[in-house]
């Protein structure tokens, strides 16, 4: 089993974006990392914090919510 599972102030980095959370498991078995825990994300582009972030390395998509029904703070830079 190739999953790992970090916790505590974690940093994960590719290079162009950053992901800071108090969560973090790696799923290599279902190929998708699941960071959880007051969640930051920065990248080119922008930045934005949200309860939890997926991110899927074979489509290349995050997918972002909340665990409640708050609105997600994101900043979109052109």
């Amino acid at each position: 089993n190739s999953n790992c599972f970090f916790e505590r102030e974690v940093i994960a980095s590719d290079g162009e974006t950053t992901i800071t959370a108090e969560n973090l498991d790696l799923l290599a078995t279902k190929n998708i990392i699941e960071a959880y825990n007051n969640v930051n994300l920065e990248n080119a582009t922008g930045s934005l914090q949200a309860d939890k972030i997926n991110y899927n390395f074979n489509t290349k998509h995050f997918k972002v919510s909340m665990f409640s029904d708050e609105t997600i703070k994101m900043k979109v830079i052109q």
